[in-house]
């Protein structure tokens, strides 16, 4: 290999300028071959990994001799743009082989091996043979390599790696939809199905576990390195995690695997480009169900503060990328639960990015709800929001969110009032499935989004300084008002039967919470009535819909009732004369010229 470069190549924060989406997009080559010269030298590397695969395994000192150099993985992924080539690279031995190789790779004496350039070339090759092999073994790998320059066809803004990865996110998912997990494991060859003929092992399920600590105890070298670069989808790596995580038995090897699979899964979730969705999001469904979050609750750890930054940053980025050829927008239901997990890296010296997590988070869901990129159930929108308030509550039960500075509450407070929090609360407690209507499925957020909000609400006022809450209340008051009037109108307008308005009655109940965290008084049984005497609606069925600006007092159903009684007034005072606002905005006006 080059003499000038240690034997493992540059360290992590050196070899990451040099994988940027700029510096190594590949254009396909995709009716062509390779070079000879080329298809000798990866030949060559693959019969050396694979030498490795299938021995037992080098000791330390086979590893530093460097049976397999930089210069054998880069000539591995120089095939890649050659879809012809594929078939070449499907050799299950090379995957062990990879893993060995990178469990040799220290760094302070522990396993790191993504801190080596030739770490992270490992892998690289990995993730490519894996997904290819996998494409082999469900006999998809010769219908991607034909549908490939159809493809490049209709997106030729796309790279190689990007079309590779969307077929071997879509082979997975394709896997997946059949059902059955015998014919998964099968498939790996680690079980027998009847009618089906006996497959070796694509890899060892031992290989898996050893990845598996590799990918745990090096967590945030893995992270940083998958962020700072661009790198190839590794659904197939969360693939076969997730496979091995369902196959153990044990109760302390479940747990440990399960702890794994849902940590890497969580922060590949923050880094996954578009192609990989397909697989992402079907395995999401296993994977961050509440039984398997549970288990990694309980034994996961935060790293350090510099790796907390990092995934807490990573999370924002995601819904502002970079690249938009990469990175479509974030799903309106994935920023909201990921936000669960982001809770977990909450730690002093990342305060300051919690007023932002919520904007990022919000303002997504404002976006797809005014411009939906497709269509949604209502219960869709419910569930986001009732996930942003739920998971966002547990952050400010946090004690790292009271020690933020001032400027953070205040910014915390403006993401609060310009993003009307207030507003989507309400907006999705009228897309409540009534009663009446046919159920919803068993996971909508209409199961408890009431005592969410609730809590939301709650913590907040508890969680910000007073004179913050002073601030809310008082710009949020007229829509609380308006709000609260419609729900009490809102039976008789729509005329419910009864055990709809036992729902809507429920509303109001949580409304009402809310408005006490937030300081108002309530008399829960009065109904809205508008301020000025001579309203033509006395009843206030129209609702609240405006108060003063100036010192927020009163409550008039009207534009036209409200500019009434500043001129006239009514069985009070003029309001013009009477509020103390507007004479002080008058006494500190300069004099006209």
């Amino acid at each position: 290999m080059d003499g000038s470069l240690p034997l493992w190549g540059r360290p992590l924060d050196e070899y990451i300028d040099h994988y940027q989406f700029e510096n190594i997009k590949q254009r396909g080559r995709l009716n062509e071959d390779p070079e000879l010269t080329s298809t000798r030298e990866a030949a060559a590397a693959l019969s050396a990994l694979a030498r490795v695969g299938d021995g037992g395994g080098p000791d330390d000192s086979k590893a530093l001799s460097a049976p397999v150099t930089i210069q054998n993985l880069r000539a591995i992924l120089k095939l890649v743009p050659y879809p012809r080539a594929y078939r070449s690279i499907a050799r299950p031995a090379v995957i062990g082989g990879c893993i060995k190789l990178m469990s040799r790779i220290k760094l302070n004496s522990r396993c790191s091996p993504f801190s080596y350039e030739y770490g992270y070339l490992c892998f690289r090759v990995l993730t490519i043979v894996l997904g290819i092999c996998i494409l082999d073994r469900s006999d998809l790998l010769d219908p991607s390599v034909r549908a490939m320059p159809v493809d490049h066809r209709t997106h030729p803004q796309l790279d190689v790696l990007q079309l590779l990865g969307h077929y071997v996110s879509s082979g997975i998912f394709q896997c997946l939809s059949k059902g059955g997990y015998g014919g998964l494991d099968w498939m790996f060859g680690w079980t027998k199905v009847k009618g089906r003929p006996e497959q070796s092992p694509l890899v060892n399920i031992s290989e898996i576990e050893l990845l598996s600590s590799i990918l745990w105890y090096d967590r945030k070298a893995f992270f940083k390195a998958l962020k700072s670069t661009y790198y190839p989808g590794i659904s197939a790596i969360i693939f076969v995690l997730w496979r091995v995580s369902r196959h153990e038995r044990g109760s302390t090897k479940l747990k440990f695997q399960s702890t794994v699979v849902k940590e890497i899964s969580f922060r590949y979730n923050l880094l996954a480009t578009s192609d990989q969705q397909h697989a992402i999001t079907y395995m999401n469904i296993d994977i961050l169900s509440s039984n398997s979050l549970a288990i990694w609750d309980e034994n996961t750890r935060q790293v350090d503060l510099e790796d907390c930054r990092e995934v807490i940053s990573a999370y924002i980025d995601r819904f502002n990328p970079t690249h938009t050829t990469l990175y479509g927008p974030m799903l309106v239901l994935h920023g909201p639960i990921f936000l669960r997990s982001v809770a977990r890296f909450v730690t002093p010296g990342t305060e300051h990015f919690l007023p932002t997590v919520l904007k990022v988070t919000v303002e997504r869901i404002w976006d797809e709800m005014k411009n939906p990129s497709e269509p949604h159930k209502p219960d869709v929108y419910v569930d986001s929001i009732r996930d942003t308030f739920a998971n966002y509550a547990t952050i400010l039960q946090n004690g790292v969110f009271g020690q933020m500075n001032r400027p953070f509450f205040q910014e915390l407070l403006d993401n609060i009032i310009d993003y009307d929090l207030i507003d989507l609360a309400a907006r999705a407690m009228l897309m409540l499935e009534l009663p009446s209507e046919p159920p919803a499925h068993a996971l909508a957020g209409s199961a408890d989004y009431l005592p969410c909000i609730k809590h939301f609400y709650g913590q907040l006022c508890v969680s910000m300084p007073k004179q913050y809450i002073y601030v809310m209340s008082d710009q949020c008051l007229p829509e609380w008002l308006k709000f609260r009037s419609y729900l009490t109108w809102y039976p008789e307008m729509r005329r419910l039967i009864p055990k709809d308005r036992e729902h809507i009655k429920k509303c109001l109940d949580t409304w009402i919470d809310m408005g006490k965290s937030l300081g108002y008084q309530v008399h829960e049984k009065s109904r809205f009535k508008c301020d000025y005497a001579r309203c033509h609606d006395p009843l206030g069925i129209d609702g609240v819909q405006f108060t003063c600006p100036i010192c927020h007092s009163g409550a008039f159903c009207s534009a036209r009732c409200q500019s009434l009684d500043w001129k006239f007034g009514g069985l009070q005072s003029v309001h013009g004369d009477s509020c103390v606002g507007a004479k002080a905005l008058v006494k500190f006006q300069p004099p006209a010229r």
